[in-house]
């Protein structure tokens, strides 16, 4: 990705303390890395209600401060609960059925003590929560009247206030810039690529953060995944990394023995076009916005049953400054990225080296 900066700064980076990743960061990592699903997982690591309250937060739901957001999830709770034992059978203890406060459930997911019934139970409450929830931002960005344009504003103007974030915390960022593909760039894509829809095209929007060293990218990501997206909104199957090895990725899934069995293999850049050298970790995800802060569009009487969010698909990118810059030379340059493309495009159109195929 060139860029044709939003935002890029690389004034010095203030010094940061060094945190250590929590279990819920190194799962959030482990499933952008891999492109797997919550849907699959068999746990959580929430360790307090402020965790579960932070979480919520990414969602938009600030369960604090304001009663329709706890109802909000309340509904959620009740809907997938209705679900399982209708649909599938499940019966439930009245303390799971109905609990006095549905964020307790996350941390009766987040059990390690050997085998809990309540604990899979719960967590098979919470996946449906996921994909209601998501059918439901579905349902509300249908019903609401907004232009798309608009709505991509608002995302980019979320990952800016995070960059800025990013670097008032001291993370050691050289730099986190982020372009728009233009109409022309999409239809080049989609000519390139075998799935030739608009849906297919995921980096519309799309960020780079450049960390000082290698060392410093999966940090960046955690903080990524722990403040602006949420970790059950990274798009399974659309992950592609190979700054890391294999190796590496299992010594830091050591922390994490429960995920490593079930989440897919690690998978590198499929695009034809790029570098055989080019390294970087990229991932899509839906980003969270209130779709009551877009212009003409008016808040309902009940925001409990479709609730105020709405998503935006953007690719995010993590690198380090020394290959950043390797990505930008010899066989990796942009010009010949967009040449293998738009030979690539000609290709399929019928014609070759100006030609016209036979």
């Amino acid at each position: 990705m060139r860029p044709d900066a939003l935002e890029l700064d690389e004034t010095p980076t203030p010094e940061a303390a060094t945190r250590a990743l929590a279990a819920l960061d190194r799962d959030s990592v482990l499933l952008a890395l891999s492109g797997g699903s919550v849907v699959d997982w068999t746990g959580l690591a929430f360790r307090s209600l402020d965790d579960v309250d932070r979480f919520l937060a990414l969602w938009l739901l600030d369960v604090r401060n304001e009663p329709w957001a706890r109802e909000r999830i309340a509904y959620l709770y009740n809907q997938a609960v209705n679900y399982l034992e209708e649909h599938v059978g499940l019966t439930f203890k009245p303390n799971l059925r109905r609990p006095a406060d549905v964020r307790e459930a996350f941390l009766v997911a987040s059990t390690r003590e050997g085998f809990s019934r309540d604990r899979i139970q719960v967590c098979a409450i919470l996946k449906l929560m996921h994909v209601i929830n998501h059918l439901e931002m579905q349902q509300l960005k249908a019903e609401s009247a907004f232009r798309e344009i608009d709505l991509i504003d608002l995302a980019n103007a979320k990952i800016v206030a995070a960059a800025e974030r990013m670097r008032a915390e001291g993370l050691p960022i050289v730099a986190f810039y982020g372009n728009r593909k233009t109409r022309p760039s999409v239809i080049t894509k989609l000519l390139a690529k075998r799935e030739a829809t608009a849906t297919t095209v995921f980096d519309k929007l799309r960020f780079r953060v450049v960390t000082e060293t290698r060392e410093d990218v999966l940090p960046a990501l955690a903080w990524l995944l722990r403040n602006v997206v949420p970790f059950p909104c990274v798009i399974p199957g659309e992950s592609h990394q190979n700054l890391f090895s294999s190796d590496e990725v299992a010594a830091f899934a050591e922390g994490a023995p429960e995920l490593r069995n079930i989440l897919p293999p690690m998978r590198a850049s499929e695009n034809h076009a790029s570098g055989g050298s080019y390294r970087v970790v990229n991932f899509i995800a839906d980003l969270p916005v209130r779709v009551y802060d877009l212009p003409g569009t008016v808040m309902p009487r009940n925001r409990v049953l479709l609730g105020e969010t709405v998503t935006v698909m953007v690719e995010l990118q993590l690198v380090d400054a020394a290959t950043a810059a390797a990505n930008e030379s010899g066989d990796n340059r942009h010009d010949l990225y967009k040449s293998r493309q738009v030979a690539r495009v000609l290709a399929r159109l019928g014609r070759s080296s100006g030609r016209d195929a036979t």
